[in-house]
């Protein structure tokens, strides 16, 4: 489930009047837009002071089924084409300016910096849940302050509106601090005691605005913009302030369900990754699927393994209980080579490619698409055995935040790639007596402790092949690592089927 999406359509249902229930006694949008360009009026005329004129609103109605736009006394121009969707008829369109008393920014002019001051935000300090990081801020001095807030100051509900780079990911002041916002965005005031500032702001964050309006009048230049003029002239669907104020609760109340389940979903997520990491740890423990008497025993195996090794030596300290008819190994017992690669030679294209750290992707299969190609005129430094089989389990060993993940080479050579090498980043490990899957999932299980057993200096830091090879594996006999590895795949498939239902 797509909660981004579920939260958009929310808002999207909310601003075309789908999310509440029209009511007579909220009287109309017409009225409350008669009311705000009273409360404008009063204000561009204070007691005391020489009238300044009002600028007219603009009126948009309907008559006859056509959308019409009238400013003052102006002949009404037809609309209809800009009119997205329908409205109640007790809602109106307007423009965004009709309901503010005020869309404006400061002086394009960037104040000087102090190390104590007043906060300066721009977008950069803009973080999750609506918030607004003002400590980590630019500072101004207070004498910029005072000058730069007479033209606009942001109070409590006003909307900063970023007019460059992520366009119209708004933030609504909450604070009563002192501080003053970037010329790179438009202060958005609603008209207090008419509008509900919390409406202004879901239909601004609405596909009406992200996906009608801004595009419709973003400049295209070196850097997109909107200009000022331009948000003032965005559509916008009015309510009267009563169901304004309905909207809000309903949509309050549908993001909290939405992020409940975004919760409950990042902590399934959890689950699924500990219950994969628990079901690698019961297999390597002999506890995943029963052991069968007429199974041969894993000493079989290691008496045919390790019968020509003069240097074999039985573990005798081990770190936990494994089933009788498993035996205690070192990995290097088991699997040859355990080898790094070599460094290559890259040219521009081969029938070669390179296996690199970057192919051994962090969540997710191996990849192929960023191998690079192979000189082939190097190909006398690397043997037969040396090149990728499939089966291959591949270690990340160098690289901070990569050294150590593991790997399953199980992909086929692309089309007109005769085969694939390691690079001197990645060690192989492979095994002609163990099931490659099984081999796969112990080392998988074992991640965490590669990537903690780097030797060397902190930013230099290599996975020997030794370690590797010191190891210590639970072997099971042939057939309980097939019986393991179908186990595995089963769970699997259930927990991969449960995760597409989370993206």
């Amino acid at each position: 489930m797509n909660t981004k999406l579920l939260k958009q359509k929310i808002l999207d249902l909310a601003i075309r009047g789908k999310l509440t229930q029209q009511l007579k006694s909220d009287g109309t949008a017409a009225d409350l837009l008669k009311e705000i360009s009273d409360a404008k009026s009063a204000l561009s005329q204070p007691k005391g002071k020489k009238s300044k004129r009002f600028v007219p609103i603009s009126r948009i109605y309907c008559e006859n089924g056509v959308w019409f736009e009238q400013l003052e006394n102006a002949k009404p121009k037809d609309i209809s084409e800009e009119i997205p969707f329908e409205i109640p008829e007790n809602w109106t369109w307007c423009r965004l300016e009709c309901v503010c008393f005020d869309i404006a920014d400061i002086d394009h002019k960037m104040p000087a910096v102090c190390d104590n001051g007043i906060p300066y935000i721009s977008p950069l300090n803009f973080v999750a849940n609506n918030k607004i990081d003002f400590a980590g801020a630019k500072k101004i001095s207070k004498e910029d302050f005072l000058q730069l807030s007479k033209k606009c100051k942001p109070e409590r509900g006003d909307i900063i509106f970023p007019r460059y780079g992520t366009i119209g990911v708004i933030r609504t002041v909450e604070t009563d601090i002192d501080f003053l916002v970037s010329y790179s965005c438009a202060t958005i005031k609603p008209c207090k005691n008419h509008m509900d500032a919390r409406y202004v702001s879901a239909l601004l964050q609405s596909p009406l605005i992200q996906e009608i309006e801004i595009p419709r009048y973003i400049n295209k230049t070196t850097q997109a913009n909107v200009g000022l003029q331009s948000i003032k002239k965005f559509l916008f669907a009015l309510p009267p302030l009563a169901e304004q104020q309905r909207i809000v609760e309903k949509i309050q109340e549908a993001f909290a369900e939405i992020d409940s389940i975004e919760n409950n979903k990042e902590l399934l997520k959890t689950h699924i990754k500990q219950t994969r990491q628990k079901i690698l740890d019961l297999a390597i423990h002999g506890k995943l699927v029963p052991q069968n008497k007429s199974d041969e025993p894993a000493s079989v195996l290691l008496e045919r393994i390790t019968r020509d090794n003069p240097h074999y030596e039985k573990l005798t300290d081990v770190p936990f209980e494994i089933p009788d008819s498993w035996e205690w190994v070192k990995l290097g017992d088991v699997c040859k080579p355990i080898k790094r690669g070599k460094s290559p030679k890259y040219i521009e294209q081969s029938n070669i490619l390179v296996f690199a750290q970057k192919c051994n992707q962090k969540d997710g299969p191996v990849s192929l698409e960023k191998a690079l190609y192979l000189d082939e005129s190097t190909l006398n430094k690397y043997p037969k055995e040396e090149f990728l089989q499939k089966g291959d389990v591949i270690i990340n060993s160098t690289g901070t935040g990569t050294l150590g993940r593991v790997g399953h080479f199980n992909v086929d050579l692309p089309q007109g790639i005769k085969g694939i090498v390691p690079d001197s980043h990645v060690t192989t490990i492979r095994s002609s007596v163990v099931n490659s899957n099984y081999l796969y999932s112990y080392l998988k299980n074992k991640q965490s402790y590669l990537e903690k057993n780097g030797e060397g200096s902190t930013n230099q830091k290599e996975l020997k092949p030794h370690t590797i090879y010191d190891l210590e594996f639970p072997l099971p006999p042939l057939a309980e690592q097939k019986r393991i590895v179908n186990k595995i795949e089963e769970i699997f498939a259930s927990l991969n089927e449960i995760s597409l239902h989370l993206v």
